[in-house]
C-alpha cells in the first residue's frame, strides 16, 4: 500500500514555491548587484582612480544614466554611473595633444578643478585603463554561483523542509 496523506502538503509546497521562485531570483540579484557595487568601489580604490571620490562615490545600481548591466537568467541588473570619464578610466583613452585641463598639482598629482585658471595642457599620450569594472565582473562571476547557490538552498528549505 501506499501512502499519499503527504501528497496535497507537498502540492501546496510546489505551488507556493512556484509562485515565489522568480521574485526571490530577482531578490538574489539584488543581493549580488549591492555586493558588486562593494566590489567596484574595491576596484577602484586598489587602481588608484580616486582623486576627491567623485568616481567611487558615483556607482549606483539602478539609476539614471548607468552605463552596465549584468544579465543573468533573465533577470538585468543596470549597475554604473553618470560620471563620463568612468569608461576612459576603465578602458583607457588618447588625450587629445593641446587640450587644456583646468586644475592644479599637488605634488605629484594633478587635481582636475573645472573653474581652475591655472592647469595642464596635454600631450599626444595614451592612459591605460585601470579596468576596475571588467575586473569586478570577473570577481562577481566567480563568487555568482556560491551566493545563488547557498540562496536557493535557503529558499528551498523554506518550502521543503
Amino acid at each position: 500500500m501506499i501512502d499519499v496523506s503527504q501528497l496535497d502538503s507537498f502540492a501546496r509546497s510546489c505551488e507556493a514555491a512556484a509562485a515565489d521562485l522568480k521574485p526571490y531570483a530577482g531578490e538574489i540579484l539584488e543581493d549580488a548587484g549591492e555586493e558588486f557595487l562593494d566590489i567596484v568601489q574595491s576596484a577602484i580604490q586598489s587602481a588608484g582612480n580616486v582623486d576627491k571620490g567623485k568616481l567611487l562615490a558615483s556607482f549606483t545600481k539602478g539609476g539614471a544614466g548607468n552605463i552596465w548591466e549584468l544579465n543573468t537568467g533573465g533577470l538585468t541588473l543596470t549597475i554604473g554611473t553618470n560620471v563620463e570619464y568612468a569608461k576612459w578610466v576603465n578602458d583607457g583613452h588618447r588625450q587629445q595633444p593641446g587640450r587644456f585641463i583646468p586644475g592644479f598639482w599637488e605634488g605629484n598629482h594633478f587635481r582636475y578643478s573645472p573653474g581652475a585658471k591655472s592647469g595642464m595642457v596635454l600631450k599626444a599620450f595614451f592612459v591605460a585603463g585601470s579596468h576596475f569594472f571588467d575586473k569586478s565582473v570577473q570577481v562577481l562571476e566567480r563568487m555568482f554561483p556560491e551566493m545563488a547557490e547557498n540562496a536557493f538552498r535557503q529558499f528551498f528549505r523554506r518550502y521543503f523542509p
